[in-house]
């Protein structure tokens, strides 16, 4: 079974630390007390999670890509659609979770309600998977939904064409209008977000690289 989170943060160092009481932020993600859909880390076997990873010489540039937190293998699978290989910018960002995560996991003593999480470990391992090539330079939040939505499903995400994208995005926006529909028709209010949980700018970003 599978679970997806959002971004843990834009910066997990200061992200997963509550300063006011020292208590872990990440502690309620993983009980469920904080997901809406009310189910724990403990529950599951992989944990998909987007990242934003951005540019260091330009803070409006920005790339997205998926990271799957395997429990039970103890490592993170990376899906990238420009780089199918660890790149340094992609791999410090990865390495700052496969580091903070086990330790952190320790602290909430996840080992001891985890089927198969198993013994103590100072680190996940990090595994870049070959995946799509996005072509254009503003696509790859659509292939981060498409690999998580493949990859949710049991299918390769190299079973999707990059030439497909076009079709996909137009599926996403009919899918986000019946959504609102369904919304308005059944009177659904969306909980508000917690303080820090979108981005504070809402500029257009493009990926780190002429496509």
């Amino acid at each position: 079974m599978a679970l997806v989170y959002k971004d843990f943060s834009e910066d997990a160092s200061d992200e997963f630390w509550c300063a006011g009481d020292n208590q872990l932020l990440l502690t309620p993600y993983v009980w469920g007390d904080s997901c809406r859909c009310g189910i724990a880390w403990t529950e599951v076997d992989k944990i998909f999670f987007p990242c934003r990873l951005p540019s260091e010489d330009d803070e409006a540039v920005t790339h997205f890509l998926l990271g799957v937190l395997d429990l039970n293998q103890k490592k993170i699978d990376v899906y990238d659609s420009i780089y199918s290989e660890p790149y340094e910018a992609g791999m410090n960002y990865m390495q700052m979770y496969a580091r903070m995560i086990p330790h952190l996991l320790k602290f909430s003593q996840f080992d001891k309600n985890h089927k198969s999480f198993g013994n103590v470990f100072n680190k996940f391992d990090i595994q870049w998977q070959r995946s799509p090539h996005q072509t254009g330079s503003t696509d790859c939040g659509a292939f981060l939904i498409k690999f998580a939505e493949l990859l949710m499903i049991g299918k390769d995400v190299q079973q999707f064409q990059p030439e497909d994208i076009k079709d996909f995005r137009k599926e996403l926006a009919a899918n986000l209008w019946a959504h609102g529909e369904w919304k308005r028709n059944s009177g659904y209010d969306t909980p508000p977000e917690n303080v820090g949980d979108d981005y504070e700018s809402e500029n257009e970003t493009f990926c780190p690289k002429e496509l």
